[in-house]
């Protein structure tokens, strides 16, 4: 049996199987078993690729129409909630909403208000942002999509670049191997450092010389571009005065928590919240670990700083009894049936 007859075995078992779960009413029972649970999402661009794009990211953003589709089924089984419901529900202050559902975005991109706001407001979504204030205030764009770009830039060959006595190699002879080829870089370094600020400057480091090999920098044309423009302070205090989504505090440089020392790690805790509460005149009262990294330190620092609640990227239903300092999400779904969202978000 070739890998392509494997596969299409296993998809059709897996219809099988989710036909079977639907059919006997095993996905309605659990969905209603978890009514009292809250189930939060979580997303980060939402963009279509275009003709007109001058560059499509390596990493995966969802497309409007995606976003659309899947809301529409989604509406259908959930009730959507604001982030003080939310809040408000599991601490008790505000009485159990049956399958209740939170949308909220990741990082702050500009796409998140042009493209994902008005398709949230037609299913009536007041969706939260969790913005990274010293990228809001530069206008650069992140790391990530800086060294992406820059990859890109240099596509046809190997690349070998040194930085600090080490050779790093990427395969740029074709999308597909790039995509695979910066995904284990990122997961390595992820996994091997230790110090968030020193894996930034890698980053850059890598960036910078690419950039010098193809006359190319994504900060250059970023203001313009719908893939990796940041919100501006003016965009968002629009949105949050018109009631159309709220805004809170996802460090201000996207470095993970847990990686930083006590004093670096307070100062992108609190000067985050000063800066959003100076910027919307609203209080700042939520927050989103990046990359879902946090320590007892962390969770320390935030409630001595007037966080009421802050989310990670651990998977599940969020319940009463959970601490509010770790609250748990999923990933958005992407291309899923109706029986397969079921399934996802309720087993």
């Amino acid at each position: 049996m070739n890998f392509l007859t494997l596969f299409k075995s296993k998809l059709l078992l897996k219809k099988a199987f989710l036909w079977i779960l639907s059919k006997f009413g095993v996905l309605a029972f659990l969905h209603y078993k978890n009514r009292h649970k809250i189930c939060v999402l979580m997303l980060h661009g939402v963009m279509e690729k275009q003709t007109a794009n001058t560059w499509n990211p390596l990493r995966s953003q969802i497309s409007p129409n995606e976003l659309k589709r899947t809301l529409k089924i989604l509406s259908g089984y959930y009730r959507f909630i604001n982030i003080d419901q939310a809040v408000d529900i599991l601490t008790g202050q505000m009485p159990l909403i049956d399958n209740a559902m939170l949308i909220t975005f990741d990082d702050g991109y500009r796409n998140n208000i042009d493209y994902a706001l008005p398709i949230c407001e037609q299913f009536g979504i007041k969706p939260v942002l969790f913005v990274v204030t010293g990228h809001i205030d530069s206008g650069l764009p992140f790391w990530f999509d800086r060294f992406d770009y820059a990859l890109q830039q240099n596509m046809g060959e190997w690349l070998s670049l040194q930085y600090e006595h080490e050779t790093y190699l990427f395969d740029a002879t074709s999308r597909g191997a790039l995509q695979k080829s910066y995904k284990v870089f990122r997961d390595d370094c992820k996994r091997k450092f230790t110090d968030d600020i020193k894996m930034n400057q890698l980053f850059n480091g890598l960036s910078e010389m690419l950039e010098q090999q193809s006359g190319k920098a994504l900060s250059d044309i970023c203001a313009d571009d719908d893939w990796s423009a940041i919100a501006s302070w003016s965009q968002l205090q629009k949105a949050v005065t018109q009631g159309r989504m709220d805004v809170a505090s996802h460090t201000v440089d996207h470095f993970r928590l847990g990686n930083l020392s006590a004093p670096q790690m307070l100062s992108q805790i609190k000067q985050s919240k000063i800066r959003i509460e100076e910027k919307m005149a609203v209080k700042c009262q939520y927050f989103c670990y990046p990359n879902g990294n946090y320590n007892k330190s962390a969770i320390s620092l935030l409630k001595s700083n007037g966080f009421k609640a802050a989310f990670s990227t651990d998977v599940g239903l969020c319940q009463s009894k959970d601490d509010l300092m770790t609250l748990k999400r999923f990933s958005f779904p992407l291309d899923k049936s109706e029986s397969e969202l079921l399934y996802l978000l309720n087993r």
